[in-house]
């Protein structure tokens, strides 16, 4: 079955011309004068007595039945001057019409500045089940080793897991790395994670905000059967240089941003953002924590490079970007890693003139290398090239309602080397290429509330894809919903959807350390499928409550099931060559996750349960099938999050109204973060034994004339033992000065396994001996923005 594109984009054209469809009148977007969109801002027409909001783009729309003639429509956002502007709304055809929107240069004590949440409230107009909105404010709460990270941050959701500080993974419920989705600006990011696993290969600066969808995502996110992890990053300013360094004992780190060119309204023109940061703790540990590692400190070094050029006339914009990210570990024994990736691209938001639509699209290219050499001589290595692309159209009408639909397509070229522990080799070198085509709609049902206001009663979402997957002549119908039906003080929501899947891993769940990741495309032969096919499939579902329990907090309860009815795996067991490569096998995930948050201007308080289990079923004998618990399993994980912020910086408090301030950040900022997750699964030591080599020679090797490798006798019962419980203890705590008007000085001082608790990452079997995760880490950074 082939894939053929052309109805699909003679469908695309035909909806950007026939706008009447699709009933709108007014519409355009409100950015600041630094060019970023405004999320949340008012747009109001006094005379028509008719508003509407701004969405995560800063778009906002009118639907049809405003009146024909003049009008004033004025656009606010808190901490922004009110603009006010006159436009005459035709009885026919559609008007776009931008607000920039310049910062306030003062401000009573009346109001509060931070624009954050003061009160917990719950979002009656979208299905936020199974999905977490994650800002730059939030990962700066959390204590951290360095600099804040995304990675750090990530580590406290419901349904996450993360195996180990040295080495660690990010499992989201009950996903594999391989099976969550990373995208940058809708760039795929194949590595997005360090080696050493609590830094991300994104600078928390250059981040605009982050969408985690951990189960039941809709239609626009495809090629993945487990997550997505949606990364968009800030426009460079448009209105000033700005930038910030800092530098700590394991980061140090550079962002420059600023216009290169004005345009004639405030947020246009050409701007430039430019980001750079150094990991040196091969050099630095050994100097600052000779205890670590029994003198070896942390073998890693890392250098992230990212760079974005944007241009807008105040409504449209064009984009382009590029990233090079390296690794390096060296742990001697037992294996040596390093990897390098680039990459870049382009994308654009465009309202055309006179048409309903908000079209937006992207391209992209990047690169990924990878090569693990081992003690025991076991090498591999793994590359993987390729493109994605993008384009959607969507329209907002009734101010509240949307649709969009879309054409995403993605080429991608795989080589992979894998040397088992019988010295056998799997080698895939393969092409593929994939496009699917997509269609979400979210409808706000109202009702009226006793006194005759409106109130947003439910919220549906369905959305449907079509994937196609070249390689395999496959093509994957996939429906999914999302819904939400809402009362006063609580709201049920629900989540439905089947997923697919042609990229796989090749990580063995036999590796101490889980920082080698192999890429290939679904493979032509696969032992014992269980589908039509070899891609991997899923289906998911997701329930959920929130309620808001009294003034300030809100809570979530989300139970989750993951179906994955077919799973590709590498024969870890293959002792011949004519054994298969590749294995199919099954897996189900379910669960539930407790949540809790109190937020007001000064305090925050998060805390999370979470009961899962997650299994696998081995397939390579259909008769006895062997179903274990992978590497990631953990059943219970408990996060706890403390923040307060007090005092601050410039003139006094007690000024009745003051001229605002450069930098919008508290004085004090004190943080905690406790961890606590039972142990992890692993396969138990049986015995040893004089492993010979008949890989060269076969049945005529000579025995008695080689020395032996030492060999490991492992338990039929794989992934049968259980390590120990795992908890931490993080504090951290910021003091920050301003110099003159134009600098702000920060120090920050970060305590990281508090109490010294000996968490166990692994068993060295040779050694016999266990390897410990981090130990008490104290860390003294200072960052200085201007």
């Amino acid at each position: 079955m082939k894939f053929r594109p052309l109805p699909f984009l003679i469908i695309l054209f035909w909806c950007l011309g026939f706008q009447n469809s699709f009933a709108q009148q007014l519409r355009g977007t409100v950015i600041s004068d630094a060019g970023e969109p405004l999320v949340g801002a008012t747009v109001f027409i006094p005379k028509l007595k008719a508003g509407a909001y701004t969405n995560d783009k800063g778009i906002y729309s009118f639907g049809k039945g405003l009146s024909k003639g003049k009008f004033e429509v004025i656009a606010f956002y808190f901490g922004y001057d009110t603009l006010k502007k006159e436009v005459e709304i035709p009885a026919e055809g559609i008007v776009t019409l931008g607000f920039n929107l310049s910062t306030k240069e003062f401000f009573t004590n009346s109001v509060n500045i931070t624009g954050e949440k003061q009160t917990g409230e719950i979002n009656r107009r979208d299905v936020e089940i199974g999905v977490t909105k994650i800002t730059t404010t939030e990962i700066n709460l959390i204590p951290s080793l360095g600099t804040p990270d995304l990675a750090q941050f990530l580590q406290v959701l419901p349904g996450v897991v993360f195996t180990g500080d040295q080495g660690g993974q990010l499992y989201i419920r009950g996903g594999t790395p391989i099976q969550n989705m990373v995208l940058l600006d809708n760039m795929i990011i194949y590595s997005p994670f360090h080696s050493i696993g609590l830094f991300s290969v994104f600078d928390t600066d250059y981040i605009r905000n982050v969408d985690v969808y951990s189960a039941a995502f809709p239609g626009q996110y495809g090629g993945r059967i487990s997550s997505v992890i949606d990364i968009q990053t800030r426009n460079g300013n448009f209105k000033e240089f700005k930038g910030k360094a800092n530098i700590t004992p394991f980061t140090s780190g550079v962002l420059v941003e600023g216009p290169l060119a004005k345009g004639k309204k405030p947020g246009s023109g050409l701007s430039v953002l430019l980001s750079a940061r150094n990991n040196f703790l091969d050099r630095t540990s050994k100097i600052f924590y000779p205890y670590i590692n029994d003198t070896t400190g942390l073998p890693y070094n890392f250098l992230d490079l990212y760079g974005k050029l944007t241009a807008s006339d105040g409504i449209n914009f064009a984009h382009l970007f590029g990233f090079r990210q390296t690794d390096n570990v060296n742990f001697e024994f037992p294996a040596n890693i390093g990897w390098e990736a680039v990459g870049g691209g382009g994308s654009f938001q465009l309202l055309p003139s006179g048409a309903g639509a908000i079209l937006t699209g992207t391209l992209a290219y990047s690169n990924y290398q990878s090569e693990l050499a081992d003690d025991q001589n076991f090498p591999r290595s793994s590359s993987i090239s390729g493109f994605n692309g993008g384009l959607k159209v969507g329209y907002i009408f009734n101010s509240i309602d949307e649709f969009n639909f879309g054409l995403n397509f993605q080429g991608f070229s795989t080589d992979y080397v894998f040397t088992n522990s019988f010295g056998l080799q799997t080698e895939q070198q393969d092409a593929n290429t994939e496009a699917a085509v997509y269609a979400n709609y979210k409808k706000v049902i109202l009702s009226k509330k006793g006194d005759g206001e409106p109130f947003e009663r439910a919220v549906i979402e369905p959305s449907i894809r079509f994937h196609y997957y070249n390689n395999q002549n496959a093509l994957s119908p996939e429906l999914r919903f999302r819904g939400k039906l809402n009362f006063e003080r609580i709201s049920f929501s629900l989540g439905l959807g089947n997923y697919s899947q042609n990229l796989l891993s090749a990580q063995s769940d036999r590796d101490v350390v889980n920082i080698f990741q192999g890429y290939l495309s679904a493979p032509l032969d696969l032992a014992n499928r269980i589908r039509n096919n070899n891609l991997q499939y899923s289906r998911q579902a997701l329930f959920g409550i929130e309620a808001l329990v009294i003034r300030n907090v809100t809570t979530n309860v989300e139970g989750w099931v993951k179906d994955f009815t077919q799973l590709s795996n590498i024969n870890r067991d293959k002792l011949f060559p004519n054994d298969p490569d590749f294995i199919a096998e099954t897996g189900l995930a379910y669960g539930i996750d407790v949540i809790v948050k109190y937020r007001t201007r000064k305090t925050y308080l998060y805390a999370n349960y979470g009961l899962a289990r997650v299994t696998r079923t081995d397939r390579l004998d259909q008769e006895s099938p062997r179903t274990y618990a992978p590497v990631f399993d953990r059943r219970h994980n408990v996060n706890l999050v403390a923040a307060y912020k007090s005092g601050r910086l410039g003139p006094s408090s007690e000024e009745v109204v003051r001229r605002r301030p450069k930098f919008n950040d508290p004085k004090w900022e004190v943080s905690l973060r406790w961890n606590l997750g039972s142990g992890f699964p692993f396969t138990q030591t049986q015995g040893f034994f004089e492993q010979v080599d008949f890989t060269g020679e076969g049945a005529q090797t000579e025995v008695e004339r080689q020395n032996g490798d030492l060999g490991i006798l492992l338990s039929d019962d794989l992934n049968g033992g259980r390590l120990p419980y795992f908890h931490r203890l993080d504090l951290s705590a910021k003091r920050r000065w301003l110099l003159g008007e134009k600098v702000l000085l920060e120090s920050n001082l970060s305590l990281i396994n508090t109490y010294n608790r000996q968490n166990i990452f692994y068993f060295d079997r040779i050694r016999y001996e266990p390897v410990f995760q981090l130990p008490f880490v104290p860390s003294l950074g200072i960052t200085v923005k201007y």
